[in-house]
């Protein structure tokens, strides 16, 4: 499968490619970019996800779940490529759910993906497996994993790239590990919304002074990455970071957000440690009441808005040749109607 990726804009014939998640954020905007490319589209959709936008749409749909290695089977019967982007992606829940959606689950595709004769695995992992440090630290793909971490969320990422990482090679299945960072975009149902429910309720405060860099992954900037990911010889068995390449601050990102809204900006601040008592806090009244949603402030959250960290996407732009050409300051301001109303 050696195919020239120099162009993003370069049509692709005769390569069959599954995607996992279909029905979620990532999953359903990449379908539409992988057959715009060219590919031979399956979705792999669980029997309780509302499939009805890839009906309409015209995908090719398989029900599977990533912890049935049986239904993973039939829907990798004849595809070459694999992107698997399924998996519990929250700030909350016990560790079982995580383990068995993005540990047992991957290992199934792996396997899967190996007894189908699939070419290569694209696997896409999480910038948080670096621990959301605070430090302003630049990272890069050498960069040590975090060996100090305290969510089951990073834990199963980490844990999930230990295994496509074993996999490369075997079986002649090739694997490609790609860490995005904070996704967002048209279609978004979970980070923008959740931070533009807060302003518009005037909840939404910086951390210390909102100065520290975020790192964020438009969805179609990262779906073009994650084409090359598959289309590039020499990406078997590599990492690469996928972000919009910008420096982004909390304090420009909150602002920003808050002006294409109408609303005012966060107010007042609160210190790092503050907040993380607070979400200590917030955590333990959650699981004392039993709660079947998430807290309002959860540990990892604080991290996650407070993380200060420079990620280098230079190898990806060398080695894939990408080019992310969505901006935050374009992109925002494409919010619609329903956004605003969140």
């Amino acid at each position: 499968m050696s195919v020239d990726a120099g162009s993003t804009h370069a049509m692709v014939t005769g390569i069959s490619a599954l995607v996992s998640g279909a029905t979620g954020f990532l999953g359903g905007h990449l379908l539409g970019k992988l057959r715009e490319k060219g590919f031979q589209v399956r979705a792999l959709a669980r029997q309780s996800s509302d499939i009805s936008g890839l009906i309409h749409a015209g995908f090719d749909i398989h029900e599977g779940d990533v912890t049935d290695r049986q239904s993973l089977l039939r829907a990798m019967a004849g595809q070459q490529v694999v992107f698997h982007t399924a998996g519990k992606v929250s700030d909350w829940g016990p560790r079982q759910e995580f383990w068995r959606a993005n540990v047992e689950g991957t290992a199934n595709v792996i396997a899967a993906c190996r007894e189908a004769g699939v070419h290569r695995l694209i696997y896409v992992s999480s910038l948080t497996v670096f621990g959301l440090p605070r430090s302003g630290k630049r990272v890069n793909e050498t960069t040590p994993l975090a060996s100090r971490i305290s969510d089951y969320y990073t834990m199963s990422k980490i844990a999930a790239e230990n295994l496509v990482r074993e996999a490369h090679g075997k079986n002649g299945l090739e694997t490609v590990i790609v860490r995005p960072g904070v996704i967002w975009g048209p279609g978004d149902t979970t980070i923008l919304p959740r931070l533009a429910a807060l302003l518009c309720r005037g909840r939404l405060f910086f951390i210390g002074r909102g100065n520290n860099q975020l790192g964020l992954s438009h969805v179609e900037n990262l779906s073009q990455g994650l084409i090359l990911a598959a289309l590039t010889p020499a990406a078997a068995g590599q990492v690469y970071h996928l972000t919009d390449g910008e420096e982004l601050t909390a304090r420009t990102v909150f602002c920003a957000l808050a002006a294409a809204l109408g609303v005012p900006a966060p107010r007042f601040s609160l210190p790092f440690p503050v907040a993380y008592i607070l979400a200590v806090l917030f955590e333990w009244t959650s699981r004392l009441q039993h709660a079947a949603i998430p807290p309002a402030l959860s540990r990892y959250g604080v991290r996650l808005v407070a993380c200060d960290c420079r990620y280098d996407i230079r190898k990806a732009q060398v080695e894939l040749g990408y080019s992310p050409q969505l901006t935050f300051g374009q992109e925002i301001r494409m919010l619609t109607p329903s956004s605003r109303q969140s």
